[in-house]
This record gives C-alpha cells, structure tokens and sequence, in this order.
C-alpha cells in the first residue's frame, strides 16, 4: 500500500512540474520522439504479476483505466517517465493511452526532469509494429 501511495504522488508530483516551469526552461525544452512499452507505473515499480509484457497487459489496462498514472520505460536507456498529455482540455494520458498498454509506441514531445521526477509531455502518439 504505502508503494501505491509513494507511485500516486510521483504522479501528481510530475503535474505539478508541468505547471511549474518558468518560461525560460519551457523555452529550452526540445521537441524529441521516445521509443518504449507504454506501463502502469504502480505495477512496474512494485513488479505485481511481472509489471510489463503481453502477460501483463490486461492488469495495466485495468491500473490504467482506474486512474493509476501512465508511464512509459524507454527502450534504449530503460528509463521510466510519467506521462501526461499536452492537451489545453486539460484532459489526462490515460484515456488515450489505454488502447497501447504493454505495446511499444513512439511518443513525441518534451522530457522534463526536476527534483528527481521524469516526466514526458506528449503531443503525438504512434503505435510501433
């Protein structure tokens, strides 16, 4: 429970960061393009039943679906991020990225990093086969 928690928190905590910047490090924000296994960050970091891959899929979807923060492990530097979408709706990364958990995808948009906390900021979405 008390890992839960500590997962939840980082979530909103990587919101916060998004509404935190000043508008010089949104300036030196690139645009870049991830490559990597869309995850529930809960599951991945306590490992319940593996935490990603096909035998997992169905437990991420549900994570995902309850509101659980969305993350994605890149491929080449196993990194993890939470995500949240660019959206002016406000709206969350959840309901978009639902349909791609435990697929690899392509996300573009800006890394952002502080106080510890990785955060991607997309804009698009692209499924990779």
């Amino acid at each position: 429970m008390k890992k839960f928690f500590v997962v939840l928190t980082a979530g909103l905590l990587g919101l916060a960061i998004v509404f935190t910047l000043t508008a010089q490090e949104k300036k030196a924000m690139k645009e870049v393009t991830i490559t990597g296994e869309i995850i529930d960050t809960k599951c991945y970091v306590t490992g319940m039943m593996g935490g990603r891959g096909e035998e997992h899929k169905q437990c991420a979807i549900d994570c995902i679906k309850g509101g659980l923060p969305v993350g994605i492990v890149e491929n080449k530097t196993d990194k993890v991020y939470v995500v949240v979408a660019r959206s002016p709706s406000m709206k969350g990364a959840n309901e978009e990225l639902v349909e791609y958990a435990a697929e690899r995808v392509k996300l573009t948009g800006n890394a952002v990093e502080k106080g510890g906390q990785k955060l991607f900021v997309y804009t698009k979405v692209e499924k990779v086969e």
